[in-house]
């Protein structure tokens, strides 16, 4: 098959979109190589990028309209956290899950030394009691992460601080690509990371590496992916940025579906993208570590997933601020509701705004909502959206 990449482009200004090589930039692709983004009237140039804060700078600086994007970068962007203060939005959550925590062979076999049975392995405690016979004059283990603001770093923090392990003291966290996990992972320079798919999958297909536990296990259901622009971009050119949005809702729609899993895999392994051996990508999915309906639990379609909830914000904002990377924020709802476009969502596919309007916080949450959060140790989103 000759991927017709970047042909039959029309006449009309290109708007570039940047996307970082992982399962979930599944949309993006398809809606390029089979034309959703073409049948609606708009004209794409897909940028592949190395990182996440690649993907942050280009569109905070225009060189990007708008990009594959980390649920929380548009959160993190418009308060100014960790970069430049600019004004970014999601009109459209592309994915929700998909991330699993991985560690190294070495790793997993000293964990089983202090492990009862799997779920000690899952859940942390034998990392715990290994990390408690470590010797002060031990190195630190060393987990990898793929961005700050992301919930790869809130989910791995959450699972070492639920089995009691302080990821600011106990362990060393740093910041690598995607890309480069696994690479990594194989040289000895960290001992497991928090990523995106394929690389879990990818790290247990090569014999490199153990996945222990994945995000939908730690916090249930969650946004990982969407669509973010550039607020001014937006502003300035509504109709191709509704068109963007309904022809990612048709790519979302395409990925979802099992009988189209073969060519997926086929078009995702081209060099243009995940650039991996598509028999690679093929027996992961064989193997079950990886679907798009499995253990995973990586979903692409549904109002459920797609719609914006301004609630996934506040979420976002209070794991920044359990974290110690956000200072308190007067205007929550404000902040969500600017975010997490909910309502333009809503215009574009002709849908009455009044669904999920009970998000809001009263004025005497917003006081004391992220402290309550940060204290009361609950990890699953539904646990904390259902109790607004």
């Amino acid at each position: 098959m000759n991927l017709p990449i970047t042909n039959h482009m029309p006449s009309s200004p290109s708007v570039k979109i940047g996307f970082i090589p992982l399962m979930d930039c599944a949309p993006f692709v398809i809606a390029q190589e089979k034309g959703y983004f073409l049948e609606h009237g708009v004209n794409v140039l897909l940028s592949k990028e190395a990182s996440w804060a690649s993907v942050r700078d280009k569109v905070a600086f225009k060189v990007l309209d708008g990009a594959h994007m980390l649920a929380s970068m548009p959160v993190a962007a418009s308060l100014g956290v960790g970069t430049v203060k600019t004004a970014m939005h999601t009109s459209f959550v592309v994915s929700h899950n998909g991330n699993g925590i991985t560690v190294s062979n070495r790793l997993h076999e000293r964990m089983k030394l202090y492990a009862n049975d799997v779920s000690d392995l899952q859940s942390g405690t034998a990392l715990k009691h290994l990390v408690s016979k470590r010797c002060s004059k031990d190195s630190p283990l060393r987990f990898a992460i793929v961005y700050p603001y992301s919930s790869h770093n809130y989910q791995l923090r959450d699972w070492l601080d639920k089995a009691g392990i302080d990821p600011d003291k106990d362990v060393q966290i740093i910041v690598i690509p995607p890309t480069k996990m696994i690479d990594y992972l194989k040289l000895g320079e960290i001992d497991g990371y928090c990523v995106g798919e394929p690389w879990n999958s990818l790290a247990e297909e090569q014999k490199v590496g153990k996945m222990l536990t994945t995000g939908f296990d730690i916090w249930g259901s969650a946004p990982e992916k969407v669509f973010g622009v550039n607020s001014q971009w937006a502003e300035r050119n509504p109709q191709a940025h509704c068109a963007i949005i309904k022809a990612l809702d048709a790519a979302c729609k395409w990925v979802s579906q099992t009988s189209n899993q073969p060519e997926l895999l086929h078009i995702l392994s081209h060099p243009d993208y995940l650039n991996c051996p598509e028999e690679q990508l093929t027996s992961t999915f064989k193997a079950g570590q990886y679907s798009l309906s499995g253990q995973i639990n990586q979903c692409f379609s549904g109002q459920d997933v797609n719609l914006p909830k301004p609630s996934y914000a506040l979420w976002i904002m209070a794991k920044m601020y359990r974290w110690q990377q956000l200072a308190y924020v007067p205007a929550l709802n404000d902040v969500a509701e600017q975010v997490y476009r909910q309502d333009l969502y809503c215009k574009i596919f002709e849908q009455a705004p009044e669904i999920a309007s009970n998000w809001k916080l009263s004025d005497e949450q917003q006081q004391t909502w992220l402290d309550d959060v940060a204290s009361s140790k609950v990890l699953r989103i539904s646990q904390i959206l259902s109790n607004q």
